[in-house]
């Protein structure tokens, strides 16, 4: 693999792939997070400074929003898509 790649396919280790791209230049959280959860389908990513999942919850603040979601654990994920529905 070319050095600075991010493994997205088959056989990733999601987390690893994650911490990798976190420390690529122009990779925030929330796009770190998505990717997990969209190209690594890590059911835990979950990108809690995303606007629908903050405005769902209510505007909380990012840091009780992740603590909110530690009861969500390890489905994350499937979390931020019913808040995402419930938008709808």
């Amino acid at each position: 693999m070319k050095k600075g790649a991010v493994l997205l396919g088959l056989g990733a280790d999601p987390e690893r792939e994650m911490e990798h791209m976190a420390a690529l230049p122009g990779f925030g959280p929330w796009t770190v997070q998505y990717l997990g959860m969209r190209a690594l389908g890590w059911p835990n990513a979950f990108p809690h400074t995303d606007y629908g999942v903050r405005k769902a919850l209510g505007n909380l603040p990012p840091r009780d929003i992740l603590a909110l979601a530690k009861t969500w654990s390890p489905w994350r994920s499937y979390a931020t898509l019913c808040l995402w529905n419930h938008l709808g």
